[in-house]
């Protein structure tokens, strides 16, 4: 790992615990440099902001399927692939270490077996199947009646529930007649620099209550570390988050993120439940890495759904403000 990451919070180690004790810099327990990241955050979030918006749309739009399946795999779209990282192709090389200047990113947790090849193809297809192209989605669109499913508490032996039970309690509660459902993966990068943020801001500004449920990982240290910064890089995980293979495991890191999230939604007010472990609620709504759905909590009708995450945030931003205006 480069010395890189080490500057504010190892070089300055007396100023660095000032700085978080006192609560000047964030620090949750999540992030393995708090202070580094407080310092370069403004710098991260325009660079990987831009990178995201995808050419040839408007960055204030949200984008489709077919634009996602376009980028990040060019040849289908008639276009020469370039070994870069965010696109793939069948003729791709595995890639272990991705350069972005000043970041190197490098895939530490990818060791054993089929995994240490790094990123490839087939772990393109496996952890993002709704971007490989022709894939049609079968997502919940506006108008639709979004489907219910079991979720999980997330203490161990806590009673379980479904999904539009508990959005109808928490709008109720809350006297809307919205509800946001969250579905969150810290291991993505962007959800943890900034989409996390900001979807809480502007719930959070529109009074509506959002419901969050933890899903498979989006990117786990041990097999797919898509954007290698989960091993390295300012954004680097105080704990590496392995790939579920147990409820307490998925339990473990959703109680992570629900103490990362509260800093935004304020202290005890993060509704955090898991997904199954056959991940049915994954499935049903094609979440994976994140994504929210503003729904009418009565009718469980979809108002509004992101698109396939991280791209256009701008724009994802926008239609979930329109959705909860």
């Amino acid at each position: 790992m480069s010395g890189f990451n080490y500057i504010g919070d190892y070089l300055g180690a007396p100023l660095s615990w000032v700085l978080r004790k006192s609560g000047a810099v964030p620090d949750t327990g999540l992030f393995a440099y708090p202070v580094t990241l407080a310092a370069m955050k403004g710098q991260l979030m325009g660079g990987m902001k831009g990178s995201m918006t995808l050419p040839g749309t408007e960055a204030t739009e949200d984008v489709t399927y077919k634009q996602v399946q376009d980028f990040m795999v060019p040849t289908s779209a008639g276009k020469p692939f370039t070994d870069a990282p965010g696109t793939f192709d069948p003729s791709m090389a595995p890639r272990k270490t991705d350069k972005n200047a000043p970041l190197v990113m490098d895939r530490l947790g990818m060791t054993e077996g089929v995994n240490a090849k790094g990123i490839t193809w087939e772990k393109f297809n496996e952890h993002r199947g709704y971007a490989v192209p022709g894939y049609v989605t079968k997502a919940p669109q506006p108008g639709d009646v979004v489907p219910d499913s079991k979720i999980l508490s997330l203490e161990a032996g806590g009673p379980d529930s479904t999904l539009l039970t508990e959005a109808r309690k928490l709008a109720a509660e809350a006297g809307s007649d919205k509800v946001v459902l969250a579905f969150d993966a810290v291991t993505c990068p962007f959800f943890r620099l900034y989409a996390g943020e900001e979807f809480a801001e502007a719930a959070v500004a529109a009074k509506v209550p959002t419901l969050h449920v933890y899903l498979r990982e989006a990117e786990p240290c041990d097999v797919f570390d898509a954007g290698g910064m989960h091993c390295t890089t300012p954004l680097q995980l105080t704990r590496l988050v392995p790939w579920h293979k147990t409820e307490a495991d998925r339990r473990l890191v959703a109680s992570e993120t629900k103490a990362f999230l509260e800093q935004y939604y304020g202290k005890g007010k993060v509704n955090m439940w898991i997904d199954t472990m056959d991940d049915k609620l994954e499935k049903l709504y094609e979440a994976r890495p994140w994504r929210q759905y503003v729904i009418e909590a009565k009718s469980g009708k979809c108002i509004a759904a992101t698109g396939l995450a991280p791209f256009n945030p701008i724009g994802k931003l926008n239609k979930i403000k329109a959705a909860l205006a």
